[in-house]
């Protein structure tokens, strides 16, 4: 997906994120089991201010120089959705400094630029639909979003943040997840996990609609929702380190 749309839809998932939330603050959140709609606009909009600073600044926050100290949440809940949306604001004024199709500064060059704007549509989607899923019915989410999503799920932060353990069963097994034409081959090593897109013969696999593979994928819904074949040892261990990444 091109930046521009990317960052189209962050601010639309963003908006609609407080829209939503203001239907009940107080509610609990299923999909988060022990938060409230309130917790989860805290949690977005801190990772929005991370973001903004870590844009502003082109480098991670650091406690140490006084950049990690900004933007604290609220104590009163009633402030948090005035909160958020001047996190969001702040987030919209870093990315418009930038050309999305050249969404880099002069001295930025740890690639984590190009990150945020993927990761932060994502983000406000998923929170969005948490949010949603607590008062409401939630609205879909964009098919070439979701596609993207499972993508990053899959190629950038199960490798980031692997967790092998439990997975003992399945070491050196094959996972394959199908959505439409896009196909990932994931193969569970001890110390890594290996991913390719090209298609391949897999111990088993999860195949499904693109929005609920992704809800699927990150602990939305329940494993009825796609369909599974193959070793079910291996899906389930291929589930627990999912589980440990998608945080």
């Amino acid at each position: 997906m091109d930046y521009l749309r990317l960052q189209n839809l962050f601010q639309a998932e963003g908006r609609r994120l407080a829209e939503s939330a203001a239907a009940g603050l107080d509610t609990p959140v299923p999909s988060c089991p022990g938060w409230t709609v309130a917790d989860v606009v805290g949690h977005t909009g801190s990772v929005f201010c991370t973001a903004a600073e870590w844009l502003r600044i082109g480098r991670r926050p650091e406690e140490s120089d006084g950049s990690g100290k900004f933007a604290p949440k609220p104590v009163a809940k009633a402030d948090i959705l005035a909160w958020y949306g001047d996190a969001l604001t702040r987030l919209r004024l870093e990315f418009d400094r930038r050309d999305p199709a050249r969404p880099h500064f002069a001295g930025e060059d740890d690639g984590a630029i190009d990150f945020w704007y993927r990761r932060l549509a994502h983000e406000a989607a998923m929170h969005r639909t948490d949010v949603e899923l607590a008062v409401g019915v939630p609205a879909p989410i964009a098919t070439d979003l979701a596609v993207d999503g499972i993508d990053e799920a899959l190629r950038v932060l199960l490798p980031l943040r692997y967790d092998a353990t439990g997975v003992d069963p399945a070491v050196g097994r094959t996972v394959g997840v199908h959505a439409h034409h896009h196909n990932w081959r994931l193969t569970l090593h001890r110390d890594a996990v290996e991913v390719s897109r090209l298609p391949g013969f897999t111990d088993a696999a999860v195949r499904g609609e693109p929005e609920d593979l992704l809800l699927y994928l990150w602990g939305r819904r329940p494993g009825t929702v796609v369909s599974r074949t193959g070793d079910f040892t291996v899906l389930a261990a291929f589930r627990r380190c999912l589980a440990r990444s998608m945080v």
